[in-house]
């Protein structure tokens, strides 16, 4: 609150209050659906909508009221989720508490000390064609964000007789297409309409951009097998040790990280290097490459052709 004011951020407070207030309310309903299917919406464009509309041209100010909007409550089901997994490791819950807290407080430090060293240090970074691949892919689609909606605003694109101004309507379908689902599943309790998930189908594409294809076909065949397969044949194991496995394989990605940086890359400044099919194999791939579907015929583009 106080550096929105003492710094030239163009944020006024009353719109802080209001990011804050957003994240508040969301927080319990997209913790539900979270908690339910793994899923969370996203409140990243209803918050740059909000805040396009209110502060137009103030790139600055969209970024700060997108963080306080949106990242605050992704944060906070963050928290409760390792809550969560104490809670099924058997871990009191207020040393789970204090741990949680204590580590918060010292990775707001280390995290800027850490940006604050690559940004010195690595050549290139968040280049797309930087040599170590530091390409900041989520970095990138958030500033190009701030400028979409917080530069050029989203009156110019959504207003009525611009070229996106049909999308606004999916506010509506949204809110409308889960009533008959729900009303469905209840009349019919053993029917198919209760696998039905609205806000999940159409989440389902919110990690496009950056994602990309590879990333979609791997979650659904390691989805298919863990909540289909081994739910439907081996129950027992998946509801005794399905969620902790997942956390063991997030925890193992971060821990093999560590030892092929100190094994390969620290020693000799990255010259020690493990050339095999599977650290190539995506190198050729259209993800890799940026290959468009469809490219414009000379004289053709994508997107608004005049701006009002």
């Amino acid at each position: 609150c106080v550096t929105i004011q003492v710094w030239d951020t163009k944020l006024p407070f009353w719109a802080y209050v209001l990011s804050i207030a957003i994240a508040v309310i969301y927080l319990v309903p997209i913790g539900m659906i979270q908690a339910i299917t793994n899923m969370q919406v996203g409140l990243n464009v209803i918050t740059e909508l909000i805040v396009g509309y209110a502060l137009p041209g103030r790139p600055v100010a969209m970024m700060i009221f997108k963080t306080f909007g949106y990242i605050t409550m992704a944060q906070a089901l963050s928290f409760v989720s390792d809550l969560k997994l104490g809670h099924y490791m058997k871990i009191p819950p207020r040393m789970m508490f204090l741990t949680q807290t204590v580590a918060a407080l010292i990775a707001c430090f280390v995290v800027v000390g850490v940006q604050g060293w690559m940004f010195e240090n690595i050549p290139d970074l968040c280049s797309s064609d930087q040599k170590d691949r530091f390409t900041c892919p989520g970095v990138r689609v958030f500033s190009t964000a701030s400028l979409i909606w917080g530069g050029i605003g989203p009156a110019r694109a959504f207003n009525q007789g611009s070229l996106y101004y049909p999308t606004l309507f999916f506010f509506i379908i949204g809110a409308v297409l889960p009533i008959p689902f729900y009303y469905l599943a209840k009349r019919f309790p053993r029917g198919w309409y209760k696998y039905i998930n609205i806000p999940v189908a159409f989440t389902g594409i919110g990690n496009l951009p950056p994602a990309s294809g590879i990333n979609y076909s791997s979650w659904t065949l390691v989805g298919f097998i863990f909540q289909y397969w081994i739910r439907r044949h081996h129950f027992r194991w998946w509801s005794r040790y399905n969620y902790i496995f997942s956390a063991a394989l997030d925890a193992g990605v971060a821990i093999g990280t560590i030892v092929v940086f100190f094994t390969l890359v620290f020693p000799k400044r990255g010259t020690i290097s493990l050339s095999w099919w599977g650290n190539t194999v995506n190198a050729n791939t259209p993800d890799t490459l940026g290959t468009p579907l469809r490219v414009p015929a000379p004289g053709e583009f994508f997107g608004i052709r005049e701006w009002s």
